[in-house]
C-alpha cells in the first residue's frame, strides 16, 4: 500500500519575509565582527605564525592555523544599472536647459509662427535623431512647461521617436503681448519675418483681445523689420488674414506667393460676411490663381491682371446680325451690332459710277426725317 505524501502549503510572502530578515541579520553580524577586529587590531594587519595569531591583544591560546594553498583571485563583474531620473519642474529655473517630456509641454498660443506645413515639420524631424542644434525657450506656469518658441521642433519631435525637447528656461512673461514680442524676437533671430504669418499674428492679437483696436495695434506692435505700422498697412494685413485657411496654406508653400503683392492681390477675392456659396467659389478661384502664379512665376502686373480677369469672368464674344443685300447686280452685306451701336453696309466690285450712285442714295435716305409709328 502506497502512502500519499502530505501536502505542504507554501506561503511565498512569509518565505520572502524570513529570507530578508535572515539576510539582514547576517549583514549586521558581519559588520559587528568587522568592528570588533578593528578595535583589537587598529592597523588591520595580523601576523600568522606556527605558534598562533600574533597581535597586540590576541590571546595566547588562539588555535594554530594551518597554511592553506594559495587561491587565485576571482573578479566578479558588477553590472552597470542606469536608473532613469524622473523629470522635476523644480529643475526648470531661469537660465537652465532641461530635457522636458513632450507630454509636459504646451505650445505658444501667441506664436508669430502661425502656419506649420507638413514639409517644414518633416524637414526638422529628419534632424531630430542627431539631437537639437538649438534649445527651445520656455517657462513654467500652472505646473506645465509653456513654450515661447520652438513650435516646429515640438511638432517634429512628436512624429519621431523623440519623446522630449531641450528647453532653455526664462522668467514667465507679464502678459500675452510680452509673450508675442519675446517669441517674435527669437523667431527673427533665425529667419526673416514671413508676411503671411505676420498678418495672421495681427489677427490673433485682435481676436484674443490682446490689443483692443487697430489704433492700439499700431502703438504696440512693430512693423516687419522694425518701425511703425501705418493704418493702411494694418488694413492690408488684416485683409490678407481674412482669406480662408486653405488659401493661406497654398500660398505659404512657395516664395512666389508669399510676397506682399501676391498676398494682397489675391485677398481682393474675399470680403467680410461673404455668403457660403460665394466663399466656396472664390476659394476655388484663389487656389487656381495660386497654382498659376507658382507654375508661371508671374510678376506683380501679371498677378493683378490674372485676378482682375478672374473677377470679371470669361469675356463673351459679341456677335452681330448679318444679312445680304443687293444693289444692281452686286451682292453686299448689312451688319448690325445693337450692343455696340454699330451699323455697316459693304459692297465689293462696284464701278466708280455705281459707288457714287449708292452714296447719293444712302445720303438721301438718311437726310429724310425718320418715320415714327404711333
Amino acid at each position: 500500500m502506497v502512502t500519499k505524501a502530505p501536502k505542504i502549503k507554501m506561503d511565498p510572502a512569509a518565505a520572502m519575509s524570513a529570507h530578508q530578515s535572515a539576510a539582514s541579520s547576517t549583514a549586521v553580524d558581519r559588520f559587528a565582527a568587522a568592528t570588533e577586529i578593528v578595535k583589537r587590531q587598529p592597523t588591520g594587519l595580523t601576523e600568522i605564525t606556527e605558534e598562533g595569531v600574533q597581535g597586540n591583544s590576541a590571546p595566547s591560546s588562539a588555535p594554530v592555523l594551518a597554511s592553506a594553498p594559495p587561491v587565485a583571485a576571482t573578479t566578479i563583474a558588477t553590472p552597470q544599472v542606469t536608473v532613469p531620473v524622473a523629470f522635476d519642474l523644480r529643475a526648470c529655473i531661469p537660465g537652465a536647459i532641461v530635457r522636458v517630456p513632450l507630454h509636459m509641454i504646451d505650445t505658444n498660443p501667441m506664436s508669430p509662427r502661425r502656419i506649420y506645413t507638413e514639409e517644414k515639420i518633416n524637414k526638422i524631424a529628419k534632424t531630430m535623431g542627431d539631437g537639437q542644434d538649438v534649445a527651445a525657450h520656455g517657462y513654467v506656469q500652472d505646473g506645465r512647461v509653456k513654450l515661447i518658441d520652438g513650435g516646429t521642433r515640438y511638432r517634429a519631435a512628436k512624429i519621431t521617436d523623440t519623446s522630449f525637447l531641450d528647453i532653455k528656461f526664462e522668467e514667465p512673461p507679464h502678459d500675452d503681448l510680452e509673450l508675442f514680442r519675446r517669441a517674435r524676437a527669437l523667431n527673427e533671430n533665425r529667419s526673416d519675418t514671413n508676411l503671411l504669418d505676420y498678418a495672421l499674428s495681427l489677427k490673433t492679437l485682435m481676436e484674443k483681445g490682446v490689443v483692443k483696436s487697430q489704433v492700439e495695434l499700431i502703438e504696440k506692435v512693430e512693423a516687419p523689420g522694425g518701425g511703425r505700422l501705418s493704418p493702411a498697412a494694418v488694413s492690408s494685413y488684416l485683409r490678407i488674414a481674412r482669406m480662408p485657411s486653405k488659401v493661406h496654406l497654398a500660398m505659404d508653400a512657395s516664395p512666389a506667393t508669399t510676397t506682399g503683392i501676391a498676398l494682397y492681390t489675391v485677398s481682393e477675392l474675399f470680403s467680410d460676411n461673404m455668403e457660403e456659396e460665394t466663399l466656396e467659389a472664390r476659394t476655388l478661384m484663389a487656389l487656381d490663381i495660386v497654382d498659376e502664379i507658382k507654375e508661371k512665376q508671374l510678376n506683380r502686373h501679371q498677378i493683378a491682371n490674372l485676378v482682375k480677369s478672374k473677377l470679371e469672368g470669361p469675356k463673351r464674344r459679341v456677335r452681330g446680325e448679318s444679312s445680304h443685300v443687293k444693289f444692281g447686280a452686286h451682292k453686299g452685306a448689312l451688319k448690325v451690332v445693337p450692343s455696340r451701336g454699330e451699323f455697316s453696309i459693304s459692297f465689293k466690285g462696284l464701278s466708280v459710277e455705281e459707288t457714287e450712285d449708292l452714296q447719293k442714295r444712302i445720303e438721301s435716305a438718311l437726310s429724310k426725317e425718320p418715320t415714327t409709328t404711333s
